[in-house]
């Protein structure tokens, strides 16, 4: 160039004006040629102009200075005849189109310029403000990144046409990208992108250009080119990249100029705050299809609820159990059972959180609903309370195998209860049966006589004994619950044993307020149990003493309470080797005992939902039989 320019301006310019001739001047045209030629590509290829704006508008100034001088110049050959005729310095023409020249170059005819002949001469022409302010319109919605790059992808080609337009999404959670766009064209290398290193400088638009890069960020470029690309915009916000958008070159075949990219790098920045958004958004929605995917698949009812007490959302197993309909959503809790209201109500309250409290529900078609309530208040973004939830897990399965496991637990005891029986009375049997074969031979011995007058009773009795053990046994296949007062039921078994206490030395102390709360029970199968151990007791004293019945009621193990009743004697205790074994049927301490009486006891506190256990009194001996009772709920009193 600096050669060219230099034979150009010497051979048309310098020769002719220190030496007065133009010998040279045909050597000109060889120097401006090439000069022209390597300008106009210099122009094109590295973008230093837009040549379609500097022809149009060329060509516009051209042809009004043209008109104008010609105007001018006719005017004034009619004013002034003789103008021509003389002989100035200066041809009176070249002064006319200078001066049209030099008034087209002025502000004013600028601007009278660019408002009367712009709409004619660059109709068509590329508004980009107004592309601008429909992209923030048409981008300022909230949308999926997919949406967001079909919107990009249509803006741009109301605008530049690209061929190709591929957009890619960086994950979150990883450093892959994800292709939001169909393309036919070649994959794009996602190293090729990497080894521009996007995000790390202030540079959002990159025209690929190999041949004025080296290294990695040459090969970069090549594969790029490779690919289709010709333009690189990252997508990215405060310091982080986002995505990258790569634009193929123009259906027109014209380059990118330099309001083509300023116009692309003013979308960037409105295309990076959009594509946050939808990442945002994408993830939200996401985290809510988790959410409700997650609810869905609980087994346990969850109904959440507003601070106006509406009802906001419930899933699956909350429509079944609680025969809950979509269409009451937004509809009052009234429609829930009372004791998950009330558990909602006090969690919003901040009176009382439940948290697993078994309760029981009246259900429209299961009746009555054993499940376990736990409640959670909800907050806002400010901290205030906004709602609460609640959680309902039945318990139908779990007391249905409760059920069946005390079932064959008492099968087993059964089992083994008619073992020891068989066993019991094949001695007393065998005794007998020795006597009677014996009968005819010795039938006339007084001693034989004697014998089986003493021995054959005692046999039978015996036997009698197991039969009514064997009656007794599993208490709770008959039992039948009912509101039983604890109070009156053990005054009545004190006043009925005590004579016989007496007799032996025993006095018994009972100890029971009048106003103790009520249990669910069978009468009968209590006044059994409280026998059996005022027995055992009076049995563990054969020297005497005091048995002492102590009944109170326990505050603070469940919302209702419990009643404990306690049966102290003052006899040896139970040995702590045997203590394991003491609740087995047909074990026994005693030489006359038959080893079902605590079995006995231990049936009748399951079949109540009690708990029995044996603890010793002191280290000096005697025995405490604690039976812990569950209290009914407390009835609301009449008013």
């Amino acid at each position: 160039l600096l050669v060219l320019s230099v034979g150009g301006i010497t051979t048309n310019l310098m020769i002719p004006i220190f030496t007065g001739r133009s010998t040279l001047s045909w050597l000109g045209p060889y120097f401006t040629l090439p000069l022209v030629a390597l300008v106009g590509h210099a122009i094109i290829r590295h973008r230093l102009m837009d040549l379609r704006i500097f022809i149009s508008r060329g060509l516009a100034y051209a042809l009004s200075m043209a008109g104008a001088s010609a105007l001018l110049i006719a005017g004034a050959r009619l004013l002034f005849p003789t103008w021509e005729v003389e002989t100035p310095l200066v041809h009176p023409n070249f002064v006319i189109v200078a001066l049209v020249a030099l008034a087209m170059l002025s502000s004013p005819a600028q601007r009278f310029f660019s408002r009367v002949m712009d709409p004619y001469l660059f109709r068509g022409g590329i508004e980009y403000s107004s592309a601008l302010r429909g992209a923030t319109r048409r981008l300022s919605r909230l949308m999926q990144p997919a949406e967001l790059a079909a919107e990009l992808r249509q803006i741009l080609a109301e605008v530049l046409m690209p061929e190709s337009f591929t957009m890619l999404v960086k994950s979150f959670e990883s450093d892959t990208f994800e292709d939001l766009t169909a393309n036919a064209t070649q994959a794009v290398d996602v190293q090729a992108l990497s080894a521009l290193r996007l995000g790390h400088s202030d540079t959002t638009v990159i025209v690929v250009s190999p041949a004025q890069e080296t290294g990695l960020v040459k090969s970069a470029h090549e594969a790029l080119r490779a690919a289709g690309a010709e333009i690189v915009v990252a997508l990215g916000r405060r310091g982080q990249l986002l995505g990258v958008v790569l634009l193929g070159s123009r259906r027109s075949g014209d380059a990118y100029f330099k309001n083509d990219l300023l116009f692309i790098e003013a979308l960037t920045d409105l295309a990076s705050i959009a594509l946050e958004n939808a990442m945002l958004y994408r993830q939200r929605i996401q985290m809510l299809e988790y959410s409700d995917r997650l609810l869905e698949s609980l087994d346990s009812a969850v109904v959440a609820i507003d601070i106006t007490g509406k009802m906001t959302s419930f899933n699956r197993a909350a429509k079944e159990l609680l025969s809950l309909r979509d269409d009451h959503r937004g509809a009052l809790m009234s429609i829930l059972p009372s004791e998950i209201g009330w558990a909602l109500v006090l969690a919003i309250s901040g009176g009382w959180h439940p948290r697993e409290v078994e309760v029981t529900i009246d259900h429209v078609i299961r009746d009555v609903l054993h499940v376990i309530l736990s409640t959670a208040v909800l907050h806002d973004d400010e901290g205030r309370v906004s709602g609460a939830l609640v959680v309902v897990t039945d318990l139908s399965t779990v007391k249905a195998l409760e059920r069946n496991q005390r079932r064959i637990e008492h099968l087993a005891i059964m089992a083994r209860f008619y073992a020891g029986i068989a066993h019991e009375i094949r001695n007393p049997l065998a005794a007998i049966s020795n006597f009677i074969a014996m009968l005819p031979d010795r039938f006339d011995d007084p001693e034989y006589r004697d014998t089986a007058v003493r021995i054959l009773p005692m046999e039978v009795s015996r036997i009698v004994r197991l039969a009514d053990r064997l009656r007794l046994m599993a208490p709770s296949e008959g039992g039948k619950l009912s509101v039983v007062s604890i109070a009156p039921l053990l005054h009545d078994i004190v006043a009925m044993h005590s004579p016989t206490a007496q007799e032996q030395q025993v006095k018994i102390d009972l100890h029971c307020p009048d106003d103790l709360p009520k249990i669910q029970g069978d009468p009968s199968q209590l006044v059994q149990l409280f026998v059996n151990l005022l027995r055992n007791a009076i049995e563990a004293m054969p020297g005497g003493g005091t048995v002492t019945i102590d009944a109170d009621q326990l505050v603070g193990r469940s919302a209702a309470g419990s009643i404990v009743v306690r049966v102290i004697d003052e006899g040896l205790g139970v040995d702590p080797t045997v203590r394991a074994k003491i609740f087995d049927p047909f074990f026994t301490t005693k030489p006359s005992g038959t080893g079902l009486g605590l079995s006995i006891c231990r049936e009748i506190a399951d079949f109540h939902r009690a708990r029995l256990t044996l603890l010793p009194r002191s280290i000096l001996g005697g025995t405490i039989a604690e039976i812990e009772f569950p209290c009914m709920a407390a009835e609301p009193k009449q008013t």
